[in-house]
């Protein structure tokens, strides 16, 4: 690659973040000593990554930073392993991201956790993993990732590119630093044409920069492993179940106090509350409790009925909990499409709390009836989309979202119609995995 000039601000921002590095050297020590996979290989260590194979002319190299992201990729990974014979690495920054991606993903030969953002950790990383492509999903900008890698002749893009009104308004703050890494970019494969928009005001070339669609779409199971939630919490199929999808502290007393409200006119309510962060699966059961409604954990509730295969629970019963249970925490990875799927009525979680809301795609896949929140920047087009067909319902509290809720319980007729129209909107989208290929082997990535 022809030697950049790298602007002032770019040099200033890697010497800051090897200065800081540097800073907390004595922590560091105990990291290497005692610290889990992750915060090794943070520092460029225990990244033990396989030779490239003889077969595969091409390497790539995904980045996925948690949950989200990588069942944004799952598509992504399978076709660049199928039909380019590509050779996938792939990283994540969380420890859920890595649960998801080595259990849901068959096709990368080795996985590891993002390294710290410190110029010669990322560029020892870069000459281990040895790739040709680096692939960044949604909003995953990195100055010294993206500096090293192109110093090492690797194509960069970003597939799934998002970029928040909120984020955008934080990266513009730092525009300086941003612009010339963006520039450097071999292509950008965004959502939509908002998401274009904001990549090109900040500094993104735009004959770099095409439209691809919401590639989360292609992630959802349209037929996912059966986890018989209805069976196990002793419900039946007249009871009519709200899903709480990736709630963020504050909302789950707002979807509490909905649901108590509207339970006076339909007792046969039932609710499941999938936090979007697990560690506070406790602190969710304790707020549902305080409403007075009998709660457990999905987790006890898989152990009291034990772990069996659909095929077994199809052939026999399986034990029940002694009493009927009012709400069910979801505090596992992975099972919140299939609770969609036996669910009457969906919540999407960071809408009423100001986060942007989360996956909007997965309860319309299972075609039923939506609820959300004001804030929804991270999801508008699709949400957009939604209300404009009448699949999704907006609240902006409780007493709306309650009577909603109840006139939605009240309706099977109107459950059914809204339900089919975010199927329909589901199934009428193009595949937007395959596009963002097309996309990327347009611009000379693939």
């Amino acid at each position: 690659m022809k030697k950049q000039k790298i602007p002032f601000a770019l040099h200033l921002y890697r010497f800051l973040t090897s200065v800081a590095f540097g800073a907390m050297g004595p922590a560091w020590v105990f990291v290497l000593v005692a610290g889990s996979r992750r915060w090794r290989n943070a520092l460029g260590k225990d990244v033990d990554m396989p030779e490239r194979s003889r077969d595969r002319s091409l390497r790539i190299w995904i980045h996925a930073s948690s949950v989200g992201e990588v069942r944004a990729s799952a598509r992504l990974v399978e076709e660049l392993s199928r039909q380019y014979g590509a050779e996938i690495v792939f990283s994540t920054a969380t420890n859920a991201g890595q649960a998801v991606a080595k259990s849901e993903l068959r096709a990368p030969v080795y996985f590891f956790y993002l390294p710290l953002d410190v110029p010669w950790i990322q560029r020892k990383i870069i000459e281990r993993v040895r790739a040709d492509v680096l692939l960044l999903i949604e909003t995953e900008v990195w100055p010294s990732l993206i500096l090293e890698a192109k110093s090492a002749n690797m194509r960069v893009a970003i597939g799934n590119a998002r970029m928040s009104r909120r984020g955008f308004n934080g990266y513009r703050r730092f525009k300086s630093i941003i612009s010339p890494v963006l520039r450097m970019l071999d292509g950008v494969v965004a959502q939509s044409e908002l998401n274009a928009r904001r990549y090109r005001e900040l500094g993104a070339p735009p004959q770099k920069i095409r439209v691809g669609g919401n590639t989360k779409q292609d992630s959802v199971v349209s037929s996912p492993g059966k986890i018989d939630l209805r069976r196990r919490a002793g419900w039946s199929s007249a009871e009519l179940v709200l899903v709480g999808g990736s709630t963020r502290p504050g909302e789950e007393k707002i979807i509490c106090e909905a649901f108590v409200g509207a339970r006076a006119s339909s007792p046969n309510l039932r609710l499941v509350l999938a936090p979007r962060h697990l560690k506070r699966a406790a602190k969710v059961a304790s707020i549902a409790s305080s409403f007075g409604l009998k709660v457990t954990r999905w987790s006890e509730l898989k152990r009291s009925g034990q772990e069996v295969t659909p095929t077994e629970i199809a052939a026999r019963e399986i034990s029940m909990p002694s009493e009927k249970v009012d709400a069910v925490v979801l505090d596992t990875i992975g099972e919140l499409v299939s609770a969609y799927c036996e669910a009457d009525v969906a919540f999407i979680g960071g809408t009423l709390s100001g986060n942007g809301g989360h996956n909007i795609l997965e309860p319309a896949a299972a075609g039923i009836p939506i609820i959300a929140g004001p804030s929804r920047e991270n999801i508008e087009e699709e949400a957009s989309s939604l209300l404009k067909k009448g699949a999704l319902i907006a609240v902006s509290g409780v007493r709306e979202f309650s009577l909603v809720l109840s006139g939605l319980a009240g309706s099977p007729g109107e459950r059914a119609r809204r339900g089919e129209l975010a199927r329909a909107f589901y199934t009428s989208r193009p595949v937007a995995s395959l596009v963002t290929l097309d996309c990327l082997k347009e611009l000379g990535v693939l």
